[in-house]
């Protein structure tokens, strides 16, 4: 495994550790501060944005991390609702702020796969 690689792992998971810290606070991860958990989030996202130098082959392979991303994220949320979780600051499928970004996200993903292809 290629450091690359170790930090979209990590990227994800330190999501989804704040999904869940959002959606049951009170059940897990007590000991561990919501701000440590963003901060190392953002952390980890930076470097794998200083890290990753764009080229043709890397803009394909964001596309796909991007719709990959936006995927799980998706069903993370669906999951830990069907779980009897509630966000405590009002992220779910029902909020059309969400799907406003997310179609913001789309088209975004769209121009740019256009604009490699052309």
């Amino acid at each position: 495994m290629n450091l690359k690689v170790l930090l979209r792992i990590g990227i994800f998971l330190l999501f989804s550790f704040l999904m869940i810290f959002d959606y049951f606070p009170h059940l897990v991860l007590k000991d561990i501060p919501k701000t440590a958990l963003t901060i190392g989030m953002i952390s980890l996202a930076v470097v794998y944005i200083v890290i990753n130098r764009k080229t043709e082959k890397d803009c394909e392979n964001a596309l796909i991390g991007e719709a990959v991303f936006i995927f799980y994220m998706l069903v993370l949320i669906g999951l830990l609702t069907v779980m009897g979780g509630k966000s405590t600051v009002g992220i779910s499928l029902n909020n059309p702020v969400l799907w406003f970004v997310l179609l913001l996200t789309i088209v975004d993903m769209t121009v740019r796969y256009r604009k490699m292809n052309a």
